[in-house]
C-alpha cells in the first residue's frame, strides 16, 4: 500500500501531539510533584490521583505513535534531528546559566557538562532528557524500518507487529521482566522503534477506519480502567510497593497502555476540524510541543520548582485534586509554550532550520558525487 495520498494537514493528528504533550506535565505533577507520595495509600485521594494517572500515561507513546505515522513513506531528513538537537542545547545551556544566577552556591561543575552534553548518560542511568535520548536512537533506525513497512506485504506486517507485540509488551509485563532487550519500562530506544513501527501500520492499512471513534475511545477508556484495577489488586494484596512506583502493569510497554495509545490514537485521526479558530489555535501550539517538554522537564527546572511542589493537592478532596492536577499541567503548558514561542520566533530570524536543510542537501550532493 502506498503512504498518504493527500498533502492537507491532519489538524486530528496535531491536536493529539498537543493534548499527549499536556499530559506529560499532569504525570510529572502527579509522579515527581509529590501527590501519590504525599497521599495516604489507598485513600480516596490516592486512589484518585492514581486514576488520573492511568488515563494520561498513554502521552509518551501517543507521541510516538504520531512520529512513525507522519514519516511513514517519507524519505529521512537528518536535518529534523539536528533542528531538535539545537533546541535541546539552547534550552539546555540557557535554564543551566538561569539556574546558575538563581542558585549560585548550589551549580557545580557536573552540572555544567550535564546541561552541555544533556543527551548522553550520566552514571549508567538517562539524563533528564530520556525521552530525546531515545528519540534519537529511534530515529537514527527508522529508515531501516520505513524500509521493512515499504516491502512488506500485509501478513508479513502481521507477524511482525504481532512477535513485536509478544515479545516487547506482553511477556514482559506479565513475567514483570523487561531486562532482556533492555526496555527498562519503555525508556528506551527498542521500544520507540516498536511504537514507530505501529504508526507507520495505522498509515499503512488506515486502522483507524477500521471502528468508529466511539468504539476507539471505549476502547481507550477500558484499558486505562484496567490498568488502574490491576495496579489496586496488586497493591492492596502487597505484591507491589505503594507509592510512585510505575510497574509492569502501569509503565508505557504495559499491552493496556500499548492498545490504549492506539486508541486514542484512532480517535483523533477521525476528528475533523474545520473552524478558522480551532485551526489557529493548533497551529499556535502543536510546533512548541517539544519545547514544553524541554523546559519542564530539564532537571534542574524539575529539582527546584517540580519536585514534591504539588503534594498540597493530596490533601484537598479528590474533585478538588483532578481538577488542580490537570489546571497546574495546562499552567505549565500554557507558560512554556509562550516561552517556546519566543525561542521558535528566534530560530526562524535566523533561519535555523533551512540552513541545516540546505546543509544536509550539500553533504548529499557530495557524497553522491563522491561515491559516484
Amino acid at each position: 500500500m502506498n503512504a498518504l495520498k493527500t498533502t492537507q494537514r491532519d489538524y486530528g493528528i496535531d491536536l493529539l501531539r498537543i493534548i499527549s504533550m499536556l499530559m506529560v506535565p499532569i504525570v510529572h505533577i502527579i509522579g515527581q510533584g509529590g501527590i501519590l507520595t504525599a497521599a495516604a495509600p489507598f485513600s480516596i485521594q490516592y486512589e484518585s490521583a492514581w486514576m488520573l494517572m492511568s488515563f494520561v500515561l498513554v502521552a509518551v507513546n501517543c507521541f510516538v505513535l504520531i512520529t512513525g505515522y507522519v514519516y511513514y513513506g517519507k524519505e529521512t531528513k537528518y536535518y529534523r534531528l539536528a533542528t531538535l538537537w539545537i533546541e535541546v542545547l539552547f534550552y539546555s545551556i540557557l535554564i543551566m546559566i538561569l539556574i546558575y544566577f538563581m542558585f549560585p552556591a548550589e551549580f557545580g561543575f557536573e552540572n555544567f557538562w550535564k546541561g552541555i552534553i544533556p543527551t548522553f548518560y550520566t552514571n549508567g542511568q538517562f539524563s533528564r532528557y530520556w525521552f530525546f535520548t531515545a528519540y534519537v536512537g529511534m530515529f537514527l533506525i527508522s529508515p531501516f524500518v520505513n524500509m521493512a513497512l515499504n516491502h512488506f506485504n500485509k501478513k508479513q506486517d502481521l507477524v511482525v507487529f504481532l512477535s513485536l507485540f509478544v515479545i516487547f509488551s506482553l511477556l514482559p509485563t506479565v513475567l514483570n521482566q523487561d531486562m532482556a532487550f533492555n526496555l527498562n519500562q519503555g525508556y528506551g530506544v527498542m521500544w520507540f522503534v516498536v511504537l514507530y513501527y505501529t504508526g507507520g501500520l495505522l498509515n499503512k492499512y488506515e486502522i483507524f477506519k477500521k471502528l468508529k471513534s466511539n468504539k476507539w475511545l471505549l476502547i481507550y477508556i477500558v484499558c486505562c480502567l484496567m490498568s488502574w484495577a490491576i495496579r489496586y489488586v496488586l497493591e492492596s494484596w502487597g505484591l507491589i510497593e505503594t507509592g510512585f512506583n510505575l510497574y509492569s502493569f502501569n509503565c508505557y510497554l504495559s499491552p493496556l497502555y500499548f492498545i490504549g495509545g492506539i486508541a486514542l490514537f484512532c480517535v483523533f485521526k477521525n476528528i475533523n476540524i474545520t473552524k478558522s479558530f480551532s485551526i489557529s489555535l493548533i497551529k499556535f501550539f502543536a510546533p512548541v510541543c517539544f519545547g514544553v517538554y524541554l523546559i519542564h522537564d530539564n532537571m534542574s527546572i524539575d529539582h527546584y520548582f517540580l519536585g514534591n511542589k504539588f503534594a498540597f493537592l493530596a490533601h484537598m478532596d479528590p474533585v478538588s485534586l483532578v481538577i488542580g492536577a490537570i489546571a497546574c499541567g495546562l499552567g505549565i503548558f500554557v507558560a512554556c509554550s509562550l516561552i517556546d514561542w519566543i525561542r521558535e520566533l528566534i530560530f526562524r530570524k535566523l533561519k535555523v532550520k533551512s540552513r541545516l536543510a540546505g546543509l544536509e542537501e550539500n553533504i548529499s550532493l557530495k557524497l553522491d558525487n563522491y561515491l559516484n
